[in-house]
């Protein structure tokens, strides 16, 4: 066990109640003296008082664990209080006195995968349960905490381990037995499809968990700026009719039916002698060329070169909505023109958010539940692929059992980093340090 830790695992602020987590090497033994008990009933509610020096501080409920059964795989106490500020305070600094130090973010969860209790996938899909923003967040965060993406990268691996069992089997005994390549190479392929079509699908739940990332594109003075205040339903962007007016990016979050989209409004695109504007631009440009979904518009009174401007660009889009503006002034809408509108009325609001929906569509629906929702995840299972790939390729191409058995295991391991097999004490600094106090 580690050294006994607490924390206050609820916000700050009045409120009916509040929890206080314990955990640690001799955490029973510590936090007893101050609570009326005659015996300790593990896993069950204790209702006690909590006292120092014979004065009542609070009368709360004790929660005991006993290791290996708790959330961290230690022994640990919860104490459920009154939700007021100098209650905590005062328990808290009876702890300390104890012998007990301030959780650091994320310990508990931290010493759960240290102790075996969770792999890090699990870890990482907590936080982002707690401090999910839509519903589709949420359901992504949840297929990873019950394990879909652990047991596909658990699958992944137990084919890799027994290709590099037929593999050592001839390292150990040369001239003796010799490995079968086909099965090898059998076994390989089966594991690189899997992990492919992890690859192919699984970055959407990064999208879903941290926003589609949307931008508004077009030329100056196109209604940019009026589309992201009409979308957030408040005046973000300041709109004017003097063309260039906005000069660096704007981003903002919105949610549409549960789908969390990040909405950023551009510098509108063109030849531009202020240094300053052409900054914008430069990053209006990058902008488009990351976006999951870029809403370009266009302007109905004079179509001619947003639309020219939109072929030379349309290359680099993953996914796009062709928008009209300015259809009051127009008064016809272009059929090569998916929609069109009058950006400074609310009438046609509703068809751009549908619009928007169906075409990130192919995002919203999890791939059986194996996505990522970190981009820590998303790096490591690229790279896993990339190592696999270059196995494959050296088996293939008559390369050595020994070197391919050195790429397999490359892979294992980056596989094993993944799921938190392999541990590194500096990363689990990392991937932690942003987690809630008394998570």
């Amino acid at each position: 066990m580690f050294d006994p830790i607490c924390a206050v695992a609820t916000p700050k602020g009045f409120s009916a109640l509040a929890v206080i987590r314990c955990s640690g090497a001799g955490v029973w033994e510590k936090v007893t003296p101050f609570l009326k008990l005659d015996r300790i009933k593990p896993w069950r509610l204790n209702l006690t008082n909590f006292t120092v020096d014979g004065e009542l501080i609070d009368e709360l409920t004790a929660v005991f664990y006993k290791a290996p059964m708790s959330y961290t795989g230690e022994d640990m106490v919860e104490l459920i209080t009154h939700g007021s500020p100098i209650v905590l305070k005062l328990i808290m600094e009876s702890l300390f006195k104890a012998g007990f130090r301030e959780a650091l973010p994320g310990e508990f969860t931290k010493r759960a995968v240290m102790n075996g209790k969770m792999d890090l996938l699990k870890a990482e899909s907590i936080e982002v349960l707690v401090e999910a923003k839509t519903r589709k967040a949420h359901e992504a965060a949840a297929f990873i905490y019950q394990g879909k993406l652990g047991n596909t990268i658990d699958d992944i691996r137990q084919l890799l381990i027994r290709a590099m069992a037929e593999i050592e089997v001839e390292l150990n005994y040369p001239g003796e037995v010799e490995a079968s390549t086909e099965m090898v190479h059998n076994l390989l392929l089966e594991a690189k499809k899997r992990l492919d079509e992890l690859v192919a699908h699984g970055e959407n739940g990064i999208s879903l968990t941290e926003g589609i990332r949307t931008v508004i594109a077009g030329r100056p003075n196109v209604g940019k700026s009026t589309l992201l205040n009409a979308l957030l339903r408040k005046d973000r962007a300041i709109v004017t009719d003097i063309p260039g007016t906005t000069r660096d990016t704007i981003e903002e979050a919105l949610s549409i039916d549960g789908t969390y989209f990040k909405i950023i409004d551009t510098a509108g695109i063109r030849k531009s002698d202020n240094l300053v504007e052409k900054l914008g631009i430069d990053r209006s440009i990058r902008e488009i060329e990351q976006a999951d979904l870029v809403v370009f518009m266009v302007d109905l009174t004079d179509p001619g070169q947003d639309l020219e401007l939109f072929e030379s660009i349309k290359p680099k889009l993953k996914r796009y909505v062709l928008l009209g503006n300015k259809l009051d002034l127009a008064k016809k809408c272009p059929e090569s023109v998916e929609l069109c509108i009058s950006a400074n009325s609310s009438e046609f609001l509703r068809s751009v958010e549908e619009k928007m929906l169906e075409k990130v569509a192919d995002m919203l629906n999890p791939y059986e539940g194996e996505l990522f929702i970190t981009e820590r995840q998303k790096a490591l299972s690229y790279k896993a692929l990339e190592f696999l790939n270059e196995t494959v390729n050296s088996l293939t191409g008559g390369i050595t059992m020994d070197i391919v058995s050195s790429f397999l295991h490359q892979t294992v391991k980056i596989l094993d980093e993944l799921t938190g097999k392999h541990l590194q004490e500096d990363l689990l600094d990392t991937i932690f340090k942003n987690f809630c106090v008394g998570k």
